[in-house]
């Protein structure tokens, strides 16, 4: 798929999901979730229109911006570790070539998901501090959004996870300080969870 994730028909998205095609994962699935549930925080302030709210309004604006664009960097992400692993191994130059971009892509591959996860630990704080000040009727989408922003935080870890351990496998230096990174940020996500 050539296209953004963004454009296909939730249908479509939902049946490719599905499918043996390997994209979209759990990265972008994370990425769309999470999104859709910081939406529902934003709409719940939107609804509350008071002007109060505004600077988490735009808080949380500025958090979705840097969440949309993850579904399909998560593609790309896939697409780069998997193009790593088909470069030749034919000699020892060829080995050494492969193993440095297949190290490069699996920590692009890595770096993405906890950035989109401490995204949406950011996400879910501000979720608690508007919680109190949208107008009753509209709490429970408070809620609910940051049911799926806590759930997205997971699957984005996750999604971390696989490629930390395959960073670990290519003895990569790389790969203490994301595991440090991870275990930061599932730190703070339980602690708000």
């Amino acid at each position: 798929m050539n296209d953004s994730l963004w454009a296909a028909r939730a249908e479509d998205l939902l049946n490719r999901t599905a499918s043996a095609d390997p994209t979209p994962g759990g990265g972008s699935i994370a990425a769309i979730c999470g999104a859709f549930g910081v939406g529902l925080v934003q709409m719940a302030l939107a609804v509350t229109g008071d002007a109060a709210l505004d600077a988490q309004a735009a808080r949380l604006a500025a958090l979705q911006e840097g969440i949309r664009p993850a579904a399909d960097g998560d593609v790309a992400d896939f697409s780069a570790v998997m193009s790593a692993y088909k470069l030749p191994r034919a000699d020892d130059a060829a080995r050494a070539v492969r193993a440095a971009a297949i190290e490069a892509a699996s920590i692009g591959a890595t770096e993405r998901p906890l950035a989109l996860a401490a995204a949406f630990v950011d996400a879910i704080a501000l979720s608690r501090e508007v919680e109190p000040l949208v107008k009753a009727s509209i709490v429970s989408d408070v809620l609910a959004g940051r049911d799926l922003v806590i759930g997205a935080a997971r699957a984005a870890i996750r999604t971390a996870d696989i490629n930390i351990a395959q960073l670990e496998r290519l003895s990569s230096p790389a790969a203490a300080g994301l595991r440090g990174r991870r275990i930061a940020i599932e730190t703070q996500l339980e602690e708000l969870a």
